[in-house]
């Protein structure tokens, strides 16, 4: 049943993806290129001061793009199957509503996954070249919140057009920009080192209420 809802999201989404993976990918390796050329006019020493002393991240001006390509992908996804209100067939089906929201929220997480991936890899392999191991780990950590921010866009997205009931979703904006908002605190490498766990365990959170959101649905609450 996954494969078959996979391969229809797929059939629905694939240009959107394909443009969205394009730019994400581009954006990527025009920063690494960018670095590239700062490397050239500079020595490794100057270039690792300035990553040590003033935390100079050459992929700092990605960090909001994960969080609007989540925000897109829950929009394409489901504003179609809203306003035709396809989504009423959906979750009549008899596997059950939360199983159908389910599957379709992982299709569309895996293909968040697979433009989210290679742009981390790209980073990785970047900073790999120009520097020390010792960057891989403050990479990662400074990495992570702006990737998890793209999943909880995404998962936002998703509850917003699914919910029915205008209070909750103005109660799920409030609390979902609020909580994205501390993804973007952080303006220096290692910030988010102690609650990274906690960021991560809000974003698996957020799996939960679209889930909600198409129950009442069903049952016209």
């Amino acid at each position: 049943m996954f494969q078959a809802t996979l391969y229809k999201e797929w059939i629905k989404l694939r240009l959107y993806w394909a443009l969205l993976f394009a730019a994400n990918l581009g954006f990527a390796a025009y920063l690494s290129l960018r670095l590239r050329a700062v490397h050239e006019f500079n020595t490794a020493v100057t270039i690792w001061g300035a990553w040590i002393f003033k935390g100079y991240l050459f992929f700092n001006a990605y960090h909001y793009a994960p969080l609007v390509t989540g925000l897109l992908m829950g929009a394409l996804q489901f504003l179609p199957e809203i306003f035709s209100k396809r989504i009423r067939l959906v979750l009549h089906l008899p596997i059950g509503e939360e199983r159908v929201v389910a599957q379709h929220l992982l299709a569309g997480l895996l293909l968040l996954t697979l433009i989210l991936a290679p742009v981390a890899a790209l980073f990785a392999f970047t900073s790999g070249i120009y520097f020390p191991a010792e960057f891989q780990q403050n990479l990662w950590l400074t990495l992570s919140p702006w990737l998890l921010a793209g999943y909880a866009g995404y998962l936002l997205a998703a509850t917003l057009l699914l919910e029915t009931t205008w209070r909750y979703r103005i109660f799920y904006l409030l609390l979902g920009g609020a909580a994205l908002r501390l993804f973007f605190l952080g303006d220096f490498y290692d910030t988010y080192l102690r609650v990274l766990s906690g960021f991560a365990l809000w974003t698996v959170i957020l799996f939960s209420l679209p889930l909600f959101s198409s129950y009442r649905f069903r049952k016209g609450l």
